[in-house]
C-alpha cells in the first residue's frame, strides 16, 4: 500500500523499487502478479502493458477496463471519480499474450456501462486468445468482496487466491 501523486509514474517506481530491493524485501521478483479492483484496474492494465514480460498473472475485479471501439465511458468515469486512466488510447492488442488474466464481474454493478466495458474487454481478450478466466457474481454489487457477505463472494475470493497461488508458485 502506498500513496501517489502521479499514479502511472509512481506505480512504475514501486515496481522498480521491488526489483532493486527484492532480496531485502524477501520478494521473489520472478514471481510477481497484480491484483486490482474498480478504478485501479486501468492502472493495472497499463502495468501489464509495460511490465508484462516480468509478470506472472493479474486478477482484475469489477474493473473499469479500456475504452474500446470508440467509446469514452472509461475516460469520462476516470475524470468524474479521479482515477488514473493510464492506458488511454490502448487496446487489448497491447496486452502481453502470456500473462494469465482473472476477471471478476459484479453482475449487479451499479456503475453505468462498467459491465458493458468489461464484457467487451473479455470478448476481445478471448478473440485474441489471451489466457482468461472469467467469473461472474450474478447477484454481486460493485465491490462485492467488501459489500456482499455471501458464500458466492467467499467462493470467488477463494478462486482468486487459488488463481494467484497457482500462477505464482515456484
Amino acid at each position: 500500500v502506498y500513496t501517489n501523486a502521479d499514479p502511472a509514474d509512481d506505480v512504475a517506481a514501486v515496481f522498480q523499487h521491488v526489483r532493486e530491493h527484492a532480496a531485502s524485501l524477501r520478494v521473489d521478483d520472478q514471481r510477481v502478479g497484480i491484483f486490482a479492483t474498480s478504478g485501479n484496474v486501468p492502472l493495472a492494465l497499463s502495468v501489464l502493458m509495460q511490465e508484462g514480460d516480468r509478470l506472472k498473472c493479474a486478477a482484475l475485479c469489477y474493473g473499469f477496463m479500456l475504452d474500446l471501439d470508440g467509446t469514452t465511458f472509461i475516460a469520462e468515469t476516470a475524470a468524474q471519480w479521479g482515477f488514473a486512466n493510464a492506458p488511454a488510447g490502448k487496446s487489448v492488442d497491447d496486452l502481453p499474450l502470456h500473462v494469465p488474466l482473472f476477471l471478476a464481474r459484479a453482475g449487479q454493478d451499479q456503475f453505468p456501462h462498467l459491465n458493458e466495458m468489461l464484457d467487451r474487454f473479455a470478448g476481445k481478450a478471448l478473440a485474441r486468445n489471451l489466457p482468461l478466466t472469467l467469473v461472474n457474481h450474478a447477484t454481486g454489487p460493485h465491490a462485492f468482496d467488501l459489500m456482499d457477505d455471501s458464500e458466492t463472494t467467499r467462493e470467488i475470493i477463494r478462486q482468486i487466491l487459488a488463481f494467484m497461488r497457482h500462477h505464482l508458485q515456484a
